[in-house]
């Protein structure tokens, strides 16, 4: 929706007319990707019945070094990542060194690819969407699998992951042109995109492959061509990040073939995170008066969706987009610096994900002293909003708020809250947003929020709240 990347907790935008909050999506129609993992697909049999790779020796060749050996030959001993293969190469050899003699003959063990965790009841099935988001990093390493096991065994059965944050880090090996793997990485931090699908969806997972569009740290430097442009003619920046310019054909055409790339892969939807225009000033493309500016931005933002939307054409794969929270509220000031307008982009995807986090609405918001002590009634109105003016033929799936900021006693019932809150509001699932992929608090909670009949979760109880009801 990636990070130790805390910039991506979204922290209050400087913008006087926006009730600022960046941050960072939804069970739609029922995607038709995925199968029961109790069905006869061949997705459910390899579940069942997996592989199971076996050890083998490996007489080392002039040059080669343990990173070198691992990369050509993981994906037939069944491990995850890199780091996991050299660590058990080493136990396997008790080598204390990294330095490998031509001709030393090694032992490569394998691991077992049995899947302990299965979602009972898919979104493809019609189950309503659980999601988590898990950054970059996070899926990048073995720890993952423990990670979504732990997961689905609360409830959850929907993952988010970093295809590409705003850092502009593609997190898997693309073939993409303007493809990069961040500062200083000579790989992408995802070893294997497809084993990383294959292990999550023989999971039953619905897996969402989240793209963090037009703020580029990584393009933004490489190519300042590709820009928006500050007063002083240099390329506008956002905590240390680049706005690249949404109405720039090859910005568009870079992301299209991320899309089609993520689609060929096997992901299940593609979510647009950061699709929209800067809100913390920039005004190089001000028309004058705050409509004509919406209506400009407005249509950039909708054609680059639409684009979108048609490559992917032909495909089973759902688009949904990230929308600001507190566009639900139809404030032209808000249009005029987003330009994503709710109706209009509903037409053009499967899933809105509005980002609703209750601390990133500022006091006195809608008369409320502090809103991030209400995350009922702020995530009640904004999914109940939503709704409305997304219409019948699209999915409303909320991002939560699973992180603490502003919320002196954040707990797992004050995620509980929300949940219940946007279900009652008539949203299509939800997913929960922490910025490291921390959960532990909303673990917690899960297995009663997604029992078959939902238990009563003890409530959040926003500060001063017994005193006032005294």
């Amino acid at each position: 929706m990636q990070a130790a990347r805390a910039h991506r907790v979204g922290w209050l935008l400087a913008a006087a007319l926006v009730v600022g909050f960046c941050a960072r999506a939804t069970a739609a129609p029922p995607p038709t990707r995925g199968e029961n993992p109790a069905g006869g697909s061949a997705r459910a049999a390899a579940r069942l019945n997996p592989t199971h790779p076996t050890a083998f020796d490996y007489t080392v060749q002039p040059g080669d070094n343990l990173n070198r050996i691992c990369s050509r030959l993981r994906e037939r001993t069944g491990h995850y990542s890199l780091d996991d293969m050299i660590a058990a190469i080493r136990r396997a050899n008790d080598l204390q060194t990294n330095l490998l003699r031509p001709g030393t003959v090694l032992r490569i063990p394998a691991v077992g690819n049995a899947i302990t965790a299965v979602v009972p009841r898919t979104v493809a099935d019609g189950a309503e969407v659980r999601g988590i988001y898990l950054n970059g990093p996070a899926c990048g390493v073995g720890s993952v699998l423990q990670r979504v096991d732990r997961f689905i065994a609360a409830g959850g059965n929907t993952v988010v992951f970093d295809a590409k944050d705003i850092d502009g880090a593609v997190s898997y090996a693309s073939k993409a042109e303007l493809a990069g793997w961040g500062p200083e990485r000579t790989s992408p931090v995802i070893p294997s995109l497809p084993a990383m699908l294959d292990q999550f969806h023989r999971r039953g997972l619905h897996v969402v492959a989240r793209l963090a569009v037009f703020l580029d740290a990584n393009l933004g430097q490489r190519r300042p061509d590709l820009a928006l442009r500050g007063p002083e003619g240099a390329p506008w920046d956002e905590r240390g990040c680049t706005w690249l310019d949404p109405a720039h054909p090859e910005v568009h055409a870079y992301h299209l073939a991320l899309a089609r790339e993520l689609a060929a892969a096997g992901v299940d939807e593609i979510q647009l995170d950061y699709v929209r225009y800067p809100t913390n000033g920039w005004r190089g493309d001000w028309q004058g008066d705050l409509a004509r500016t919406a209506s400009r931005r407005q249509e950039v933002v909708a054609g680059f969706l639409a684009a979108v939307r048609d490559s992917l054409a032909g495909t089973d794969v759902l688009l949904s987009a990230d929308l600001f929270g507190i566009m639900a509220w139809e404030r032209t000031e808000d249009l005029a610096l987003t330009g994503q307008h709710v109706p209009t982009l509903a037409r053009l995807v499967d899933v809105i994900c509005p980002m609703i986090y209750p601390s990133h609405f500022a006091p006195g918001f809608e008369g409320r002293r502090q809103p991030a002590d209400e995350p009922a009634w702020l995530v009640g109105e904004a999914t109940r909003r939503f709704r409305q003016l997304a219409g019948p033929d699209v999915g409303v799936r909320p991002w939560l708020q699973a992180f603490p900021w502003r919320v002196p006693s954040f707990d797992g019932g004050y995620v509980a809250a929300q949940v219940e809150a946007a279900r009652a509001a008539g949203a299509d699932g939800w997913c929960l947003w922490n910025p490291a992929s921390q959960y532990e608090a909303a673990l917690e909670v899960m297995p009663a929020l997604c029992a078959p009949v939902p238990v009563a979760v003890t409530a959040f109880a926003a500060p001063g709240a017994a005193k006032r009801a005294r």
